[in-house]
């Protein structure tokens, strides 16, 4: 035979339970929560870097250093982003931001980036990144938002230096792996 305490502990722990089940017919959850979307993509970067003999340079540097290895010398630039090796290749947008040699004993410069879409599918749509650019010849960047196709966006880019790279043209394979939200359509 239950007691009376016994029906009020199974009233409180059934009785949630129980209300969401009957108001959730009545009261419908009103956001339309959209799916979480991933993409990767492949593409190519080009930097011109800002050195003497080079035509086309796509950075500048503005502020100079004459500490050990350039610390704290910092760059703006507006790097070109293809889909083949060749810069003159499929142009699908642009990687604009600021590189800092944050490295006091070793090359290290410190990017933040927006990569703005300018063709396809994606144009218009932005991804914020951040990350070193060390010695090595490969790495990785870390996606911390977007806009258009790219709201809410997180993720990493890994790159590699390419076999294509010339000395006036620094190239670097980027492979982009993003989730994303799509904008809810009211």
């Amino acid at each position: 035979m239950a007691t009376p305490s016994h029906c009020l502990i199974f009233l409180f722990l059934c009785l949630p339970a129980v209300l969401a089940n009957i108001l959730g017919d009545i009261y419908p959850c009103p956001c339309k929560c959209s799916q979480e979307n991933e993409t990767s993509l492949h593409m190519h970067l080009h930097q011109f870097p800002a050195l003497p003999g080079v035509p086309n340079r796509n950075e500048y540097g503005v502020i100079n250093s004459t500490e050990p290895i350039g610390f704290g010398q910092m760059y703006v630039h507006d790097w070109l982003l293809t889909t083949g090796t060749s810069a003159n290749e499929n142009v699908v947008g642009r990687l604009q931001g600021f590189h800092l040699q944050a490295g006091q004993t070793t090359t290290s410069w410190y990017m933040a980036h927006t990569m703005v879409f300018s063709d396809g599918s994606f144009a218009g749509s932005t991804i914020e990144l951040f990350g070193l650019l060390g010695v090595k010849p490969n790495g990785q960047w870390s996606i911390t938002g977007g806009t258009g196709t790219f709201a809410s966006a997180h993720g990493t880019i890994k790159f590699t230096n390419s076999q294509s790279s010339t000395a006036t043209d620094d190239i670097r394979e980027l492979d982009i792996h993003v989730f994303h939200t799509p904008e809810a359509v009211v």
